[in-house]
């Protein structure tokens, strides 16, 4: 069969190749089917050109994956699809399917969904589609909707053995084809990659949603099969920095410290950060150490707020008095730093967020996000937001960390007033600003322009 994998254009100020279609264009192959991937995102295409792109290949079956930042992209994509062919196969899946998999195919007319991890799943979905065989009878994380009622099986168990599973299909999600706008924007080389080591947290902070996709369990790729895909990427592909993405790349120690000392072993000519983040209590001057000399030049933490009374009411385990020594340490080694932080966590106040601005300021961060709070399906959060309010009523626009979703007694006025007041009160100091400007690539500086007016508008 041949499965065009979509990924939809989004309002995102970063464009990065879509793992998760990687793996499943990897996956396919295996099973005999000839997979293409539409990075909608990569090409800034809109619903209608989009569709077009898609059909233009001819699949015998569309699927799309799907972000609930990208849920309404995705909607529309599917209405422009069912528009001009309305007969072809479609099946969605990704994080927002498997948190909501009843509303989602409901509310875009799908009548099959994927939910969790799909490389095991699809591919054998796929098969029975092509062989017109019935899907009813044991194949797990699937949903279906006959009649306008959803079914779904009962949930497959997680892949443990990650080293089972092919490299993504990186021919059809080629970095080199990307623009210069990766994970966080900024970089130190060029052609970025992004790879994931391992899946799952075994924490439960209440704003995310990992649990919900990757289970309560932590499992790994072993460190010579992470960095045969790293000496791929570089080799084939003359990529020259790794991002990885993982949610806890430094949970074991010995996990991190066996793929620094991999790349460090075949001298690997790369740098690496970790934008989507790591614990920062997870760290010590021999691991610190081990990372710079791997190629390491970056990392981000995941604070989420300096107010300590805000992290325990959100079940965010970090004690926020270690937290600039560790980051101190970090420096010392020529690491450069980057805080994330949410505003309007459960159980904020205007004194809260001026704790925040005064430890973002007063710990050595070079960079800092300031979010304001997205209730993500498949979160604490999201589940207590729902019981005010049914799926359909949730306005999908606001999902870009930059519209308010006031969760207890500021508004939506002092939740913006003051997400602004934070970024100008870090970023207007002129080390910060030397920090952002030195980094910046002429492709970057039209987003990092949008960002701000975001936070300004």
């Amino acid at each position: 069969m041949r499965v065009a994998l979509v990924a939809p254009n989004s309002k995102a100020h970063t464009i990065t190749p879509p793992l998760g279609l990687g793996y499943l264009a990897a996956s396919l192959r295996l099973h005999g089917h000839e997979p293409v991937i539409l990075d909608l995102a990569r090409e800034r295409l809109d619903d209608e050109r989009g569709a077009e792109a898609v059909l233009a290949r001819r699949p015998d079956l569309i699927g799309v994956s799907i972000l609930s930042t990208a849920y309404l992209p995705a909607r529309a994509l599917i209405e422009a699809v069912r528009s001009r062919q309305p007969g072809v196969p479609l099946v969605v899946g990704g994080p927002h399917v498997t948190a909501l998999p009843e509303d989602a195919l409901k509310s875009m007319g799908v009548e099959l969904g994927v939910v969790g991890e799909g490389e095991k799943v699809f591919p054998e979905l796929v098969d029975r589609l092509a062989a017109g065989q019935p899907l009813d009878n044991g194949l797990p994380s699937v949903c279906r909707q006959t009649r306008g009622e959803v079914t779904c099986s009962r949930r497959s168990d997680f892949v443990q053995d990650l080293d089972s599973l092919p490299f993504p299909a990186w021919d059809l999600i080629d970095p080199r084809t990307y623009p210069d706008l990766p994970h966080q924007l900024l970089h130190m080389k060029f052609p970025v990659a992004p790879v994931m080591t391992s899946r799952g947290c075994p924490f439960d902070c209440s704003f995310c949603a990992s649990t919900t996709l990757w289970g309560r369990g932590w499992r790994a790729r072993s460190p010579e099969n992470v960095v045969d895909e790293i000496e791929l990427l570089a080799r084939d592909f003359q990529v020259r920095e790794i991002h990885f993405e993982d949610d806890n790349f430094t949970l074991k120690k010995s996990h991190a410290a066996s793929v620094c000392e991999e790349i460090i072993r075949r001298r690997l000519d790369i740098v690496w950060c970790t934008p989507n983040g790591v614990r920062v209590d997870s760290l010590d001057e021999e691991m610190v150490s081990l990372m710079r000399r791997s190629g390491c030049y970056g990392l981000a933490f995941g604070i989420e707020s300096g107010s300590q009374k805000v992290l325990d009411l959100n079940n965010k385990k970090l004690d926020l008095d270690k937290v600039a020594a560790k980051v101190e340490m970090v420096k010392r080694h020529g690491i450069e730093t980057h805080g994330f932080f949410i505003v309007g966590l459960p159980g904020e106040t205007v004194e809260t967020i001026k704790e925040t601005m005064e430890f973002a300021r007063r710990v050595p961060f070079d960079r800092a996000n300031f979010a304001l709070l997205a209730p993500l399906p498949g979160s604490d959060i999201f589940r207590e937001y729902l019981r005010r309010r049914s799926a359909n009523e949730i306005d999908y626009s606001s999902f870009n960390y930059f519209t308010p979703f006031p969760m207890g007694e500021l508004d939506a006025a002092i939740l913006t007033k003051w997400q602004r007041r934070l970024v100008y009160g870090f970023y207007g100091r002129p080390r910060q600003l030397w920090t952002l400007a030195r980094h910046m690539r002429p492709a970057q500086a039209k987003e990092v322009v949008k960002a701000l007016i975001h936070y300004s508008t």
